[in-house]
């Protein structure tokens, strides 16, 4: 098998590189893969799903009145918060003609130039735009507290267009302002002609009946509905009410009826006035058969990935780079201060211990010297170097961008999170491998910089707040060794798996559990299930040691350029045989290559 493998290898890399249409048509199966827009809404939902190429027509100029919230689908709390949006969204659907719910996937690579526009800084970020809303140098919305659920939600809202109206604007809605003449002879009076039915809602100051009221029925019209608070005493005496909550209505000859509305307001209204809904009927045409995203059968490179346990793949740590970088990183509109420091301090790491060829790490060394070249670096920038460095001639990246060991059962699991810890888990142990016997080494380095990087430009803020939080209850900074510097960071890990385990968003096909598990790290669990410490390192160490990544879906000899037998050693055979080419090149060699790669990789 050696003797083979040295064949292989020379054979392999005698093969040029060129274009053909074997290229394209390997390529070709990752692109669904790469361009498809993962998200957390879906057509069938209420929420109104904006893009770059759409957000700006429908939202700037637009007579309704807009809230949007800015998302990112890998972020575990956005995806907590995603059901309770649907649900408003649901709950409102009927003031569409005056109020739409939308949401924005600042995860897709399109919509990241708008997403860093309006300096989202964080997820999920919720933006009113009020009507006539103009497009303008720091016109970026109102930014608005996310409610703990739908109700809260429908509260938050009705509060900013009241706030709105009271500062004058808000023109194009149904009039949210309390009723507060201390007679009800200005609603008799001035109502118009046309209108048949004139109802008053009391209710307590805390209370959203009479707002809910008013736009759910605002396209009846030959009917107005006000509300006035019980504390309006003088109002509430002169029309002999004394029961809280209370709706009076007046019919076109001014006749006055109170209505019973203790059990459901709407319903109470709308059989006053003989209209019939069907509140299963969800109005919206364009939302209809549409099924909602499934899980994902697994093929058969999915079950073999999994056979394969705990392995790092290339691909991975490459994906996850990317989306640091060009998603994460290029968001913020000017980098500058501690987000810049934080940025220097990533890049220090990547540079020293990331598995690039010699292309990838000049790639990474291009964007330290801009990102030190002033004091304040436009995220835009970024985004631009990064996606230069991905076209195929500057050979920076071995493989196309899409997850193995970290993909989900569906789309919305796993992913870039599960892709930023094994990065950080591979950072801090090549960090300590490369440094065994250099005394003078930090060994809070790696845990410093992903600290850093967490808190400064991980969108996921409900994530970052909490391993802030950590990092300083388990004394991270107070790391004294290499070796527990690994150590910290499975353990901090462990925690976190063990906090979201039964979560919402926790992947039913990849359970969050104690890493490692016993089946394949007996050593590491002691018979009173404590753990040793001592083997945990060991294992830590074989899995993410740069000898053992493996390569399926990379081009190796990307990598292989211009190593100098230090870094990266991923000639090792546990390299080569668990590659399978990225580009199929013409000629026998390039057939021989693949095949005995495939032959081999059947048996792993």
């Amino acid at each position: 098998m050696f003797k083979l493998s040295i064949f292989l290898l020379t054979v392999c890399s005698l093969v040029p590189f060129s274009k053909n249409a074997a290229v394209d048509m390997f390529k070709n199966k990752f692109k669904k893969q790469t361009d498809e827009v993962v998200g957390l809404y879906s057509l069938k939902d209420d929420v109104d799903i904006l893009t770059i190429h759409n957000f700006k027509q429908d939202v700037f100029g637009s007579e309704k009145v807009w809230i949007v919230e800015f998302y990112n689908s890998y972020c575990g709390f956005c995806q907590r918060f995603a059901p309770s949006w649907k649900e408003f969204a649901t709950d409102v659907r009927g003031w569409k003609d005056v109020v739409r719910v939308g949401a924005i996937d600042c995860a897709n690579d399109e919509n990241n130039p708008l997403c860093r526009e309006f300096e989202i800084m964080g997820y999920p970020t919720l933006k009113y735009f009020h009507e006539k809303y103009a497009e303008g140098a720091n016109n970026f919305g109102l930014a608005i507290k996310a409610g703990s659920g739908a109700a809260e939600h429908k509260k938050v809202l009705i509060n900013t267009i009241v706030n709105e109206q009271t500062e004058n604007r808000g023109k194009y809605l149904p009039n949210l302002l309390p009723y507060s003449a201390s007679t009800a002879d200005d609603l008799l009076k001035n109502r118009p002609a046309t209108v048949k039915h004139m109802f008053l809602v009391v209710q307590e100051p805390e209370s959203y009946m009479g707002q809910s009221l008013i736009l759910d029925l605002n396209k009846v019209s030959d009917t107005v509905i006000k509300y006035t608070l019980n504390n309006n005493t003088a109002l509430l005496t002169s029309l002999n009410l004394h029961k809280t909550p209370s709706v009076l209505v007046w019919d076109v000859n001014g006749n006055q009826r109170e209505l019973d509305v203790a059990v459901d307001p709407k319903k109470t209204v709308l059989d006053y006035l003989h209209i019939k809904t069907n509140e299963n009927n969800k109005g919206s045409g364009e939302n209809t058969g549409v099924e909602a995203p499934s899980l994902q059968q697994e093929n058969m490179l999915d079950e073999k990935i999994r056979k394969m346990g705990d392995a790092v793949f290339q691909k991975d740590l490459e994906t996850a780079l990317r989306y640091s970088l060009r998603r994460e990183v290029s968001r913020t509109k000017e980098i500058t201060g501690d987000k810049l420091v934080a940025l220097k301090k990533y890049l220090d790491v990547l540079i020293k211990y990331f598995p690039f060829g010699k292309y990838g790490r000049s790639f990474l060394l291009e964007l330290k010297q801009f990102v030190g070249s002033s004091d304040t670096i436009d995220g835009g920038d970024i985004f631009k170097i990064v996606k230069a460095a991905e076209k195929e001639e500057r050979q920076v990246f071995s493989s196309p961008e899409g997850w193995l060991g970290c993909k989900g059962s569906a789309k919305t699991y796993r992913g870039y999170s599960c892709g930023l810890w094994r990065l950080f888990h591979y950072l801090t142990v090549n960090h300590a491998e490369q440094n065994v016997d250099n005394p003078a080494a930090n060994p809070k380095e790696v845990l410093e910089a992903m600290h850093g990087y967490v808190k400064e430009f991980f969108g996921c803020t409900d994530c970052s707040t909490h391993f802030q939080e950590m990092s300083k209850r388990r004394n991270m900074f107070e790391v004294k060794s290499l070796p527990d510097s690994v150590l910290w960071l499975w353990s901090a890990h462990n925690e976190v798996n063990n906090r979201l385990a039964g979560d919402e968003t926790e992947d039913p096909g990849h359970p969050k559990v104690q890493f490692p598990v016993k089946d394949r790290c007996p050593a590491c669990h002691l018979d009173d299930d404590s753990w040793d410490t001592g083997e945990v390192l060991k294992y830590l160490k074989h899995v993410y040691s740069s000898i053992n990544v493996r390569y399926i879906d990379s081009d190796t000899r990307i990598l292989h350029l211009g190593l100098d037998g230090n870094r990266n050693a991923t000639s090792g055979s546990s390299g080569f045989f668990h590659t399978i080419d990225a580009r199929l090149l013409p000629g026998f060699s390039s057939l021989v290559c693949l095949i005995t790669s495939i032959y081999y990789f059947s048996y792993i």
